[in-house]
C-alpha cells in the first residue's frame, strides 16, 4: 500500500473520526418519530420519544448486498449523526418480528463519515491523457494523487471516452460489475448506452451454478413460507450459514422451527455459526464433493426402497412430475442407459455410487451417509435447504439436478413442510410472492421496479432475455447474436490474452482499453485479483466513482467522489416479502461529492448525447413514482391495493407532479416510521408452499421447462451449457472431479500422496464484510477477526499455532494471514473470509490484507459462474511481518483539519 494511504487514524493535525463529524454537513429536514400502522404496530418506544425532544431519528438506507435486509435509523442531534438505531415500531413477535440492524448496518455511520471518504476529484500523478506511454500504467496502485476540479475530471473522462471510442470502438469501454446485467442500467450504463454502448459482463456473481441451471430443470430458487417451515420435522441445511452470510431474520425464522420441534442437520465444510445455534448433527463434507455425497444418499434410498417393497420412494411424484429418473421416463431420443436410477446403481458403468465409493471422495463415513439418507427418506416432512455455496465450484453444474433427484425421490417437494432447493443467497427473493410490491434493490431500480425510470438497452450487450421467461437476465444468460458480452471470469484474462470466449468455437479479439468502475469492486471480488491488477496496468484508462478508496479506485487514473444513499433524496427499498422501507436524507453531500446521475448528465453533455432521452425524471419524481406505484396484498392473499395514501399537501412537500390517491397507510406514516410490515398469523392467506400447485396437478400447472416437468435429465440444459464453450456435460448429472478440487490436492491419487497444494480452500461470508463493503471500517476490523481457519490436526502436523502468521499460496497468488486453529473445520479444508481489500506488498508480491481472490483463479466452466470454492493451496509459516487488522490505517488521501 502506498504511503499516501497509510495515514494514522489520528493525524498530526488532530484529525479523527470524531472531528470528521464536525464538517459532515447539516442534516436534512426529514423524519420525525410517530406512530404507524401494519403488523399490529404500536407507538415507538418511550425512550426514542423522549430522545426526539433533543434530536430525531431518521430512517437510513443500508444498500450493501448482504443477501438479507436490515432496518437502520440514525439519531440526529445538533445537525450531527451521533448514533444508530433499528426497528422498534411494533412488538417483537415470531409472527411479526422486528427487522433488526446487524453489526454491519450499525457500522454505516463509521463507513459514511469515516476519514477515508473520497472528498475531491483526483488524478493519478503520473497519468496523462492520450494513451500510449502517457498512461504510465505500471504505476497504477502505487502512484501518488493530485486533487483536481470537477470540470477537469469530467473533461478528462469525456475526452478519453471520445478518444477510445474513436480509436478502438465502443467495445473498448468495459463497465465491470452487474450494473446493467442484474439491476437494470444505472446512470453511467444508461449514459453510455446512448453513446453507442459499452462492453458489459455476464455470469453468475453469487449463486454459483444454481442461478443458471434452475430454470432449465424447474427447481426454482425458492423456499416455503417461513410459517410453513415450522411444521417441518427435519430441516437439512446444506452449505447454508445465514447467521454469517445474511444476518437479519433468516436464522431467527429457523429458530422458530427449532422451538416448534424441528430437527436440524448441517452438511457443510465447517460447523458454522448457524449449525452451532441450530443443528442436532453436523456432517463434514469436502468442497466440490456434494454431488458424490448426494448420489450415495440416493443409492442408499434406492436399496432400502427395494428391501421395503417400494414403500420408501415417492414413485407417484416421480412418475407424474419428473423426467429422467428411470428409463421409462426419458424423453424421446435419449439413450436408455442415461437415466438417473441406473447411473446411481452402476448398471451400465459398473460403478455403483455406494456410500463406500462416496466416502473416499467426500470424506463422510459410509455409515453416516446411510443414516442421513434414510432419515431424510423416512421422515414425513423434510426440507432440504441448500445455499448456492456448494455449487460455487468448477464441477457445481451437476449439483442442482442431483439435489432435485434426491428431493423428488424422498417426497420433499411440493407439500407443506417439504421443500428442496437453493435459497438464491438472498432471503428477500424467497418464500413466494411479495406481500408488498415496489421499491428498489440496493439503492437503484431494477428492470421491474414499478414507477422507475425507463431502462435503456445497451446496443452492444443487449438485455440477454431468459430463454424461459423472456425477462432480462443478463447475469445468468450468455448473450445471443448480435449482442456480445465478456464473461466475468474473462474480464482480466481477455485483456492479458487478447481474446474472449463468445461461445463454443467463437473466440473473439478483446478490444478493452478502458475500465469504468461505478460502485462495484470486481477487481477485489472476482477470482484472479492478481490478474486484475495486471490487466488494469495494461489498459489505457481507468476511472472509478465511489464513496471510498476501494481497490478499484486505488488502481485508477481518475477517481470521482460520489454521494452515499444517506446524502440523497431517499429511497424506497424492497425488504423481505413482507416489508418495504423508506429511507430519507440523513446529511447533505459531504465535501465535493456528487451523485451518479449528476456525473452521468455532465459526461453526457460533454459527449453530445441527446439528454432528453437520458434525463426522464428527477430523483424526487422517481421516488414519488415508486411510492405511488407501491401496492400491498389484501387479506384474501390474491389481490393488491395501493399501499399509500398521498395527499396534495404531500405532493407539494415533495415538489413532484402527481395525483392524490388512497391507500392502506399514509405517506407520512411510512416516511416517519421508515418501514411497513404486513401482519402475519398462523392461518393467514399469505402462506406459500413451493411447487404445490405443480405437484397437485402438473398437467394444469406446468413448469417453465421444455417438458413442463422437473428435469432430472435435461437435453436443453446440456445444449445451452455446452454452447458456452468451456465445458461438456451430459443431460444427466454425473460426478466429475473438480478443477482445483479434492482429487487435485494429491500428486498421486492411488497412493494418496499429497501434492504442491495439499489443502482445499473455501471462501466464506463473515460478519465483518458484505462482500467488500465495510472492508475499510475500523470498528468492524476491531470487532471481527479475519483469520485463516484450519483444523487443529492440520496445524499440529505443520507445527503451526493459533495467532501465528502464515503464508497461504496457490498457483494464482499469495496472502499472509493470522491462523485460527479450530475444530469447527473439516480436516484438509481451510476457510478464509471474502471481502478484504487487497494490499499487495510490491516487493514480495504478497497480499497482506488476506483478499481471498488473490488465491482464487478464474477457472472457466459451465455457464460461466464464478467457482470460488474450487481452490487448492499450501500453508507455511510467515516471517515477513503482519500488522493486526485493527491497527491498519485508513486509505485517506487528503486530510482535513
Amino acid at each position: 500500500m502506498a504511503d499516501t494511504y497509510r495515514e494514522p487514524t489520528t493525524t498530526s493535525a488532530g484529525f479523527t473520526r470524531r472531528s470528521f463529524l464536525k464538517w459532515s454537513g447539516a442534516i436534512a429536514a426529514g423524519a420525525a418519530l410517530a406512530t404507524s400502522s401494519g403488523c399490529g404496530l404500536t407507538e415507538a418506544n418511550e425512550a426514542q420519544q423522549e430522545a426526539a425532544a433533543e434530536g430525531r431519528w431518521v430512517s437510513a438506507q443500508c444498500w450493501a448486498d448482504c443477501g438479507s435486509r436490515g432496518f437502520n435509523k440514525v439519531y440526529v442531534k445538533d445537525g450531527k449523526a451521533v448514533k444508530m438505531g433499528t426497528d422498534e415500531t411494533h412488538e417483537d413477535t415470531p409472527n411479526c418480528p422486528r427487522v433488526r440492524s446487524c453489526a454491519r448496518g450499525r457500522a454505516q455511520r463509521a463507513h459514511i463519515f469515516g476519514a477515508d471518504r473520497l472528498k475531491y476529484p483526483m488524478k493519478r500523478k503520473s497519468w496523462q491523457p492520450g494513451g500510449g506511454s502517457n498512461t504510465n500504467g505500471q504505476l497504477r496502485g502505487i502512484d501518488e494523487w493530485e486533487r483536481i476540479s470537477w470540470d477537469e475530471a469530467l473533461d478528462y473522462v469525456a475526452d478519453e471516452i471520445k478518444r477510445i471510442v474513436d480509436t478502438y470502438g465502443n467495445e473498448a469501454i468495459v463497465v465491470p460489475g452487474f450494473v446493467a446485467s442484474l439491476f437494470g442500467q444505472w446512470d453511467i450504463g444508461r449514459m453510455l448506452s446512448l453513446y453507442g454502448g459499452y462492453m458489459d459482463n455476464w455470469g453468475a456473481c453469487s449463486s454459483g451454478a444454481w442461478g443458471s441451471i434452475a430454470p432449465y430443470i424447474g427447481l426454482a430458487e425458492d423456499f416455503n413460507d417461513r410459517i410453513d417451515m415450522r411444521s417441518c420435522d427435519l430441516i437439512v441445511l446444506w452449505g447454508s450459514n445465514p447467521a454469517w452470510s445474511r444476518a437479519g431474520l433468516p436464522t431467527y425464522n429457523y429458530l422458530q422451527s427449532k422451538k416448534a420441534g424441528t430437527r436440524f442437520i448441517s452438511i457443510d465444510i465447517f460447523r458454522n455459526a448457524t449449525a452451532q445455534a441450530l443443528a442436532d448433527e453436523w456432517v463434514p463434507v469436502r468442497p466440490g464433493t456434494d454431488v458424490a455425497l448426494a448420489l450415495a444418499m440416493a443409492y442408499t434410498v434406492l436399496q432400502a426402497d427395494e428391501a421395503e417393497g417400494g414403500a420408501l420412494i415417492d414413485w407417484d411424484f416421480l412418475d407424474r412430475c419428473t423426467i429422467g429418473f428411470d428409463a421409462a421416463h426419458l424423453p424421446d431420443g435419449a439413450a436408455e442407459q442415461d437415466n438417473f436410477k441406473d447411473y446411481v446403481l452402476g448398471t451400465y458403468d459398473d460403478q455403483p455410487k455406494t456410500p463406500a465409493w462416496a466416502a473416499e471422495i467426500c470424506g463422510v463415513p459410509a455409515d453416516v451417509i446411510e443414516e442421513v439418507a434414510l432419515e431424510i427418506a423416512r421422515t414425513e416432512k423434510v426440507a432440504i435447504c441448500m445455499s448456492p455455496a456448494p455449487s460455487r465450484t468448477t464441477n457445481g453444474c451437476a449439483l442442482p439436478q442431483t439435489i432435485l433427484a434426491l428431493g423428488a425421490m424422498c417426497g420433499c417437494i411440493g407439500k407443506p413442510g417439504c421443500m428442496t432447493g437453493s435459497d438464491a443467497g438472498h432471503t428477500w427473493l424467497m418464500e413466494g410472492i411479495d406481500l408488498v410490491v415496489g421499491g428498489n434493490i440496493q439503492g437503484d431500480p431494477t428492470w421491474f421496479t414499478p414507477g422507475a425510470k425507463e431502462m435503456l438497452e445497451n446496443p452492444i450487450g443487449g438485455v440477454s432475455p431468459s430463454r424461459f421467461t423472456g425477462a432480462p437476465n443478463g447475469m445468468y444468460t450468455r448473450p445471443q447474436a448480435p449482442y456480445t458480452r465478456i464473461n466475468v471470469n474473462e474480464l482480466w484474462t481477455s485483456v492479458l490474452e487478447g481474446t474472449y470466449t463468445a461461445g463454443k468455437d467463437d473466440v473473439r479479439p478483446c478490444k478493452t482499453q478502458m475500465f469504468y468502475h461505478t460502485h462495484s469492486n470486481l477487481m477485489n471480488q472476482t477470482p484472479g485479483t492478481m490478474l486484475a491488477i495486471e490487466a488494469h496496468r495494461a489498459v489505457e484508462f481507468v476511472v472509478t466513482q465511489n464513496i471510498v478508496m476501494t481497490t478499484t479506485a486505488k488502481y485508477s487514473d481518475i477517481v470521482l467522489p460520489i454521494t452515499s444513499q444517506w446524502e440523497r433524496v431517499g429511497d424506497l427499498t424492497q425488504g423481505y416479502r413482507e416489508q418495504i422501507m423508506l429511507s430519507s436524507r440523513v446529511t447533505e453531500p459531504l465535501f465535493e461529492a456528487k451523485d451518479d446521475l449528476w456525473v452521468a448528465e455532465q459526461l453526457g453533455q460533454r459527449l453530445g448525447i441527446d439528454m432528453d432521452k437520458f434525463v426522464v425524471m428527477t430523483p424526487e419524481q422517481e421516488l414519488y413514482n415508486q411510492l405511488a406505484a407501491a401496492t400491498v396484498i389484501k387479506e384474501d392473499g390474491k389481490t393488491y391495493e395501493p399501499l399509500l395514501t398521498i395527499t396534495q399537501e404531500d405532493l407539494d412537500e415533495m415538489g413532484v407532479e402527481g395525483a392524490p390517491q388512497e391507500g392502506k397507510i399514509t405517506y407520512r406514516q411510512l416516511k416517519e416510521n421508515g418501514i411497513y410490515q404486513v401482519p402475519r398469523s398462523e392461518n393467514d392467506n399469505f402462506g406459500h408452499v413451493c411447487l404445490k400447485e405443480f405437484r397437485d396437478d402438473p398437467e394444469a400447472n406446468p413448469l417453465g421447462t421444455v417438458s413442463g416437468k422437473l428435469e432430472i435429465y435435461s437435453p436443453t440444459l446440456a445444449e445451452d451449457l455446452n454452447a458456452c464453450g468451456w465445458s461438456t456435460v451430459d443431460p444427466l448429472p454425473r460426478y466429475t472431479p473438480a478443477i482445483e478440487g479434492y482429487e487435485e490436492t494429491f500428486a498421486d491419487w492411488e497412493t494418496k500422496t499429497k501434492g504442491e497444494y495439499p489443502f482445499q480452500l473455501v471462501s466464506i461470508h463473515t460478519p465483518r464484510f458484505a462482500h467488500s463493503t465495510f472492508g475499510n471500517v475500523p470498528i468492524l476490523r476491531e470487532a471481527f477477526d479475519h483469520p485463516l481457519y484450519m483444523n487443529p490436526m492440520d496445524g499440529e502436523a505443520l507445527g503451526l499455532k493459533t495467532g501465528g502468521p502464515v503464508l497461504v499460496s496457490s498457483k494464482w497468488g499469495k496472502v499472509a494471514r493470522p491462523l485460527l486453529l479450530t475444530d469447527i473445520m473439516t480436516p484438509g479444508v481451510l476457510a478464509l473470509g471474502q471481502g478484504a481489500w487487497v494490499d499487495v506488498d510490491e516487493k514480495t508480491g504478497v497480499d497482506m490484507a488476506g483478499c481471498v481472490n488473490v488465491l482464487n483463479g478464474p477457472n472457466r466452466v459451465g455457464f460461466g459462474h464464478q467457482a470460488w470454492n474450487s481452490c487448492i493451496v499450501n500453508v507455511e509459516p510467515w516471517d515477513g511481518g503482519l500488522l493486526p487488522d485493527a491497527q491498519w490505517q485508513p486509505r485517506e488521501v487528503f486530510k482535513e483539519a
